[in-house]
């Protein structure tokens, strides 16, 4: 065995462990032990809360679904993920806030941009979540070199794009290969408009502000922008290697355009009139 075989297999081993540990922790505090404990729910009312507050939409809350969504994360990875080839799983952590968020745009044919689709998880909850939606999914599809010891993306990626985004619908998916400057400028010479925008490509800080900008262009008036991997920059990661400044300078500049809707660890947003 290669030093990259032993790289990508220890990388496994620890990823399964996370998983894991990540599972048993979601179960416990999923339980009813955990929520009547008496030493815990003080903990938790003392404990300095580690997100913000959601801020409401201020014209369209009434219309806002208000339904229980514990379980649609459930039934997607019921339906969805267990039966599709995902190697990772980072969006259905977000699915109770994006529920909410596309409970704005059911019962009609909404338009969806998704920069940055990599195995097509987001794609495929917005086909399901969405069924008279249509999503236009931008990536190079040439998958990420760094990620290669980890025994992500590689060559395959775009084939195991469409196997899973086909497991719920791919003629209401249309793929625009390339990199995001440059397709969404070609969008915007065709006067294209979206009801919803996900930006989650590069995460380098000038590459999420010019694909900021250009959605902006794109994104039709009420409509909503969601920015991924917003928050704290980690230890020992250089601030123009994240997101989170970008997205920050972006929220200043247009600050009178917008209003904010969530930002608890994505940073969604709507456009005003």
């Amino acid at each position: 065995m290669g030093d990259q075989e032993i790289w990508v297999a220890e990388n496994q081993r620890l990823k399964q462990q996370v998983q894991d540990l990540q599972a048993r922790v979601t179960a416990l505090e999923a339980s009813r032990w955990w929520r009547l404990h008496p030493r815990f729910a003080v903990g938790r009312v003392l404990r300095p809360s580690a997100t913000k507050p959601v801020r409401e939409p201020a014209s369209s809350t009434a219309s806002v679904s208000k339904r229980p969504t514990s379980d649609v994360a459930d039934r997607f990875r019921h339906e969805v993920v267990e039966r599709g080839d995902f190697t990772e799983d980072w969006f259905t952590v977000y699915i109770p806030t994006w529920d909410r968020v596309l409970s704005e745009l059911e019962e009609r044919r909404a338009r969806v941009l998704e920069v940055g689709s990599f195995e097509g998880l987001s794609a495929s909850f917005v086909l399901w979540r969405l069924p008279d939606s249509e999503v236009t999914c931008v990536d190079t599809f040439a998958g990420i070199p760094a990620y290669e010891a980890y025994g992500i993306g590689g060559p395959e990626l775009e084939k195991r794009f469409d196997r899973n985004v086909a497991l719920v619908d791919s003629s209401r998916v249309r793929k625009r290969p390339g990199r995001s400057h440059r397709v969404l400028s070609d969008l915007l010479a065709t006067a294209e408009l979206f009801d919803l925008i996900y930006i989650d490509a590069s995460h380098q800080a000038l590459d999420v502000l010019a694909d900021a900008a250009l959605a902006w262009q794109l994104l039709s008036p009420h409509g909503l922008l969601i920015f991924d991997d917003y928050g704290p920059i980690p230890a020992g990661v250089a601030p123009l290697d994240h997101p989170t400044l970008a997205i920050d300078a972006f929220r200043e500049l247009m600050a009178e355009q917008l209003e904010v809707v969530d930002e608890e660890r994505q940073l969604v947003v709507r456009k005003r009139a």
